[in-house]
């Protein structure tokens, strides 16, 4: 192909007919964001604000962040948006101070960047985009750590134990100065035992105490082991009737004597009290030769518990009872003879 005829084929492809292929072009274009339009999905979330103290630790302390959540808009499929956690959500400032003056005040320009566990999705919007962050002179004070507060309900006694009973707190002077070390605590994130049954160790967070939200506290967590001592009980089950286990086709009979047991429970104490009628039973094995009636029969009483029903031990009272054969009578003839 020569120069000539590439050139008149460029000439067809781009400029013949070139407004019709334009106006194509930008319907593509419109209906193209149109479409995702309609598929993405977007999601509104309030997330709080935090700063950085090691960025902005040159020699001052941050009394106060404004404002104190923003308000993002989110992007993306309806999966995407919606298997983000707000939980694990933030908003993180690094303000520098802009003076040598440790009371100064700066402002932070708010972007994606400074957004945590949004990724995979596109930010929209931020709402307010812009924070102010005041500077003061720092002060630390010794707090008593506040014992951690219990979730749910366990399977026993619940018993908390950890070393750290004080932790140093270091923020604004102002904002700590008024605070009273005698009655405001640190406290730390709750503790979940719900359904536990066995002791666990966990770290939890620790807080600034009030309003002192901008406070560093130092250690920033701490361990703690739970501790689930489980509180035994007792329990008896009476009159328990005594099933007779026999195999299919077998034509003895038996009575049983005494056709009742009790049943001591021995487990934890929510377990046991929580018992019902029938998720025990009790039965003898009737598999046995049949002999006279003036021969004692005894066989032991086994208890059987329900598949699921966690206990320590179960007894049968008395252990052992009687089984006596039931004699079919003499067989009577039609006539009424014997």
């Amino acid at each position: 192909m020569t120069r000539e005829q590439g050139l008149a084929v460029l000439k067809i492809v781009f400029v013949k007919n070139g407004y019709w292929k334009l106006l194509s072009l930008v319907i593509a274009v419109l209906i193209h964001f149109s479409i995702r339009s309609e598929i993405s999905h977007l999601r509104v979330v309030t997330i709080p604000v935090e700063t950085d103290f090691e960025a902005a630790s040159m020699g001052a302390a941050i009394e106060s962040v404004e404002p104190r959540a923003v308000q993002i808009t989110l992007r993306g499929s309806y999966s995407e948006v919606n298997k983000l956690d707000s939980a694990q959500m933030g908003c993180v400032v690094r303000p520098k101070q802009k003076t040598s003056s440790l009371l100064d005040t700066v402002a932070v320009k708010i972007r994606a960047s400074n957004l945590r566990g949004v990724r995979g999705v596109r930010v929209v919007a931020i709402e307010p985009n812009v924070a102010v962050v005041k500077f003061d002179v720092p002060m630390s004070l010794n707090v008593a750590v506040a014992p951690p507060v219990v979730q749910g309900k366990a399977r026993g006694r619940v018993q908390l134990v950890y070393d750290q009973t004080n932790a140093v707190v270091k923020g604004s002077r102002r904002v700590l100065s008024p605070l009273d070390v005698e009655t405001v605590r640190v406290q730390t994130d709750a503790i979940d035992v719900e359904g536990r049954s066995q002791s666990f160790a966990t770290r939890v967070r620790l807080y600034p105490p009030g309003e002192a939200v901008n406070a560093v506290v130092e250690p920033s967590d701490m361990v703690v082991n739970v501790l689930i001592i489980s509180e035994k009980a007792t329990t008896r089950l009476e009159r328990v009737p005594v099933v007779v286990v026999q195999p299919p086709g077998d034509a003895n009979r038996w009575l049983a004597e005494p056709a009742w047991v009790d049943i001591e429970v021995t487990g934890r104490s929510e377990v046991v009290k929580a018992i019902t009628f029938g998720q025990i039973i009790a039965s003898v094995n009737g598999n046995i030769p049949v002999v006279p009636r003036s021969v004692t029969n005894e066989v032991p009483v086994t208890v059987h518990v329900q598949q699921g029903l966690a206990v320590d031990e179960v007894k049968a009272l008395p252990p052992a009872i009687r089984l006596t054969p039931i004699h079919a009578g003499p067989a009577v003839s039609p006539s009424g003879e014997h």
